[in-house]
């Protein structure tokens, strides 16, 4: 039985079904990547939660070199792609399966950034702002939370015309429309996405100080903020 953020019964064909899903994905990455104020030298300490397949992973430990990366999924089927992608890095990645917000961030953590990406949306709004709550307490003053992930439209027209972006985008990516779009909306009995405007608020709710949008495409976007000095 699939689990939330298990689009594909199979694992290892997430990363090029997530790109054909996703439009703008290496974008949606990047800007995650480019938001944290830490230089590439710079010894961070990061939560990742629900990594999937580890791409962002890979693609942090790569920016910060000097880096370690706790990462967290629930999948067992996930974490194995992970820990395949992320060998060469050694013990900079260390993988545990869990679940957030209730095994991961534990309150006694300190992390210089907390990141995750297409994840959260599964949780409900209640959840959502726990999850923001128990970040902000797990990182160390200064430190950032950045998320990348679905959004939800309040006016129908515009969820409308966001869900033809994405099938025009799964045929540019020569995908057999039907057959992906039935993968993908099976998807939807976990997900439960909240507006931007709502979840800025909670997160300055949490504590969070210049909480902002840094990047949107249609109902995808990144957004995060800082946990005072």
């Amino acid at each position: 039985m699939k689990k939330p953020g298990e689009v594909f019964a199979d694992a290892s064909v997430y990363d090029p079904g997530i790109e054909a899903i996703v439009p703008r994905y290496d974008e949606l990455h990047d800007a995650i990547l480019n938001s944290p104020p830490h230089d590439r030298n710079d010894p961070v300490n990061v939560l990742e939660l629900g990594a999937g397949t580890g791409e962002l992973t890979t693609k942090l430990l790569t920016r910060f070199p000097k880096s370690d990366v706790l990462v967290v999924d629930h999948s067992e089927q996930m974490l194995g792609e992970a820990e395949r992608k992320l060998e060469t890095f050694g013990d900079r990645a260390t993988l545990e399966r869990g679940a957030f917000p209730d095994d991961y961030p534990a309150a006694e953590d300190e992390y210089d950034l907390v990141v995750s990406s297409l994840a959260i949306h599964h949780l409900d709004e209640g959840r959502k702002r726990d999850l923001f709550d128990a970040v902000y307490e797990s990182l160390s003053p200064g430190g950032w939370f950045i998320n990348g992930d679905v959004i939800r439209f309040d006016a129908p027209h515009l969820e409308t015309v966001s869900g033809e972006m994405i099938e025009n985008w799964v045929r540019s990516k020569g995908w057999q429309e039907d057959d992906f779009m039935d993968e993908w909306q099976a998807s939807d009995d976990y997900d439960d996405p909240s507006t931007l405007t709502d979840q800025l608020v909670w997160l300055r709710d949490a504590g969070f100080e210049a909480v902002t949008s840094i990047w949107q495409y249609y109902n995808f976007a990144v957004y995060g903020g800082r946990k005072s000095e």
